[in-house]
Parts: C-alpha cells; sequence; structure tokens
C-alpha cells in the first residue's frame, strides 16, 4: 500500500493496418488561418521500419501483467490503486508536455497541439475517476510526487526530450510512440473491464476515450514528425532511438508501478 506516502476534431478517418496505422487525408483548422498536414497513404520506409522497431516493446507492453490481467478482469486491488497513484504525474503533466512542444511547433503542427491539451487535461480528470472507482482516495493525487524510480525516470525523460531534442524526436517519443501504444493498452484492458463491478460509466471513460482516440493523435503526429525531419539518417536514428526510449521506460513504469 505504498501509494498512501475527445477525441480532438480534424476531418479524418481511421484504420488500423497491421502493427502500423493508415493514413487518410486530413485538413486542420485553427485560429488564425488553415494549415494542411497532409496525412496520407503513401510514407516513407523508414516509418514502416520504425513501426517494425517499436512493435516488440508494444508487445511486451501488452502482455505486462497489469494489461493481461486487465483484459481478465481479474486485476490485484493493492496493484491497480498503486498503478493509478503512480503513474498519475505522467497522465497530469502530459498537458505541459504538449505546451512545451507547441512553443516549439511549425504552424502545420498548432492546431494538432491546441486541440490535444485540453483533451489531455480532462484525460487527467478522468484517470482520477478510475482510480476512486478502484478505491482511491482522492487526497492521494494531490500534488503526489512518485516514489517508483522508473515512473520518475520516464517523467524525467519526457520532459527533457520536449524541451532540448530536436521537435522530430520529441514528437516521435511523446505522441507517436505513447498514444500509439495506449490505444491498444485500453482496447486490451476493456477486454474484461468493460464488465468490473467497480468501474461505473465513469471510472471507465478514460479507457474507452483512448480505446478510439490515440490512433488519431498519433497519426497526425507522424505526420508532423515528417514535416519536422530536415533529413538524413544522424536525425532519422534520433527519432528511432528516441520512440524506442519512450516505449521502453513506458513499458517499465508500468510494470513497475504495478508490482510495487
Amino acid at each position: 500500500n505504498r501509494w498512501r506516502a475527445s477525441h480532438f476534431s480534424i476531418g479524418f478517418s481511421v484504420e488500423p493496418l497491421g502493427t502500423g496505422l493508415a493514413f487518410s487525408a486530413a485538413h486542420v483548422q485553427h485560429t488564425g488561418g488553415t494549415s494542411m498536414l497532409n496525412v496520407t497513404h503513401h510514407h516513407p520506409s523508414w516509418v514502416e521500419t520504425l513501426d517494425v522497431a517499436l512493435e516488440p516493446l508494444r508487445q511486451e507492453i501488452l502482455e505486462l501483467p497489469v494489461v493481461v490481467h486487465a483484459s481478465a478482469n481479474a486485476l490485484d486491488a493493492a496493484g491497480i490503486r498503486n498503478f493509478c497513484v503512480e503513474l498519475y504525474p505522467i497522465i497530469r503533466d502530459f498537458p505541459y508536455w504538449l505546451e512545451v512542444l507547441l512553443k516549439r511547433s511549425p504552424p502545420e503542427g498548432e492546431a494538432f497541439f491546441r486541440t490535444n491539451i485540453p483533451v489531455e487535461r480532462r484525460h487527467g480528470t478522468m484517470w482520477r475517476a478510475m482510480g476512486a472507482a478502484f478505491g482511491v482516495p482522492p487526497q492521494c493525487f494531490e500534488g503526489y510526487i512518485p516514489s517508483n524510480p522508473t515512473v520518475n525516470a520516464f517523467h524525467n525523460f519526457l520532459t527533457d526530450i520536449g524541451a532540448n531534442a530536436p521537435l522530430a524526436s520529441a514528437v516521435a517519443a511523446t505522441n507517436y510512440a505513447v498514444e500509439g501504444v495506449t490505444r491498444r493498452i485500453a482496447a486490451k484492458a476493456l477486454q474484461g473491464l468493460q464488465d468490473n463491478e467497480h468501474l461505473k460509466s465513469q471510472g471507465r471513460e478514460w479507457l474507452m476515450e483512448h480505446a478510439t482516440c490515440d490512433d488519431e493523435h498519433a497519426i497526425v503526429a507522424m505526420e508532423l514528425v515528417k514535416t519536422c525531419w530536415k533529413g538524413g539518417d544522424a536525425e532519422l536514428n534520433h527519432i528511432r532511438d528516441s520512440a524506442l526510449r519512450s516505449t521502453q521506460l513506458l513499458r517499465d513504469a508500468m510494470d513497475e508501478s504495478y508490482h510495487m
């Protein structure tokens, strides 16, 4: 018991495609004008190479005990309460990381971040509601600083990469890697948790929204990565390594938080 101490509306359709994501045209509106992110079915070969590299880590996440137990509606009561509290700083601070990226974004990406930020703020409320449904007292979320070193490492990584890395790498790590796999986590968890007696409709909102919207966020994020990529193998390697590291840290943070 150590835990004591939208969708956003742009015009495109989403179709899962194997381990990656299928793209169709998007027309993004934002205050002050119109920007185009050319979301198409055709993308450079390095995008598929990146997905191939990420897929083993994504599968490892989907086979973590917390995800498998959720999919069977067999979560450990203390474990899931700890999980909700320990990971909360990641959920809570995600809008801040997007604000940092917005300040660095080219005009083409501004609509994505501006529309995504309030969605992510709402997700913090949904996460706390899910925690409450599992029995976490509300005060446990207030000003919480994680005691889990793996969560701290993930939090520090997202803070640093958003401010200091090339923008293509920062978006790949923060939006493409994290939001892309989160949809699959939520969808698998709902296989069991849709029948959980503790999770009423409000407690399931975080899972329901992520099971349906994060593919959209990841698709547009990749288009922004492609827009921000300045060319060259060195930057591609940095994009790949950043996305891989982010996914590894997410895996470790999820696993350790459930077991603490």
